[in-house]
C-alpha cells in the first residue's frame, strides 16, 4: 500500500526517517510532531523541544501546516510559517497552497522577548 498516495480520508501525512533506528510513515487526520535537540543548561545538558509541526483541519474544511520555533528564553512559541490548503475546493484558477512566511527581519528575533 502506497502511504503517500491520495485521495482518502487521511487529511495529512508524515514520513521521518531517522537514520539508523528507522523509518515512519503515516496517514492521519491530525498532526503534531515536536524536535528536539540536546543543549546545555549552565553545567547540564539537555532535550529542548526547539521546533513544533501542528496540523489540522479549519473549522471552514481549509487544512494548515504551522510551524513553531521555540527558545529557552521565551515566553512563548514563535510561528514562522503557516501553510494552508483547500483541498474541498474544485475552482482551479485559485492556488492549491497558500504561505504565510513570518520570518524573523535580519536583526533576528529578540533573545529575550522573542519579539523582533
Amino acid at each position: 500500500m502506497d502511504l503517500m498516495a491520495a485521495p482518502d480520508r487521511r487529511k495529512f501525512q508524515v514520513r521521518c526517517d531517522a537514520g539508523s533506528p528507522g523509518r515512519f510513515e503515516v496517514g492521519t487526520g491530525t498532526l503534531s510532531v515536536r524536535v528536539g535537540q540536546r543543549m546545555r543548561v549552565g553545567k547540564e545538558e539537555e532535550m529542548w523541544n526547539s521546533a513544533h509541526i501542528l496540523c489540522k483541519e479549519q473549522p471552514d474544511g481549509s487544512l494548515t501546516v504551522e510551524v513553531l520555533i521555540c527558545h529557552p528564553d521565551w515566553e512563548e512559541a514563535q510561528t514562522v510559517a503557516a501553510v494552508h490548503s483547500r483541498p474541498q475546493d474544485s475552482d482551479t484558477a485559485a492556488p492549491g497552497l497558500n504561505c504565510d512566511l513570518e520570518l524573523p527581519r535580519s536583526g533576528g528575533l529578540d533573545r529575550t522577548s522573542g519579539t523582533q
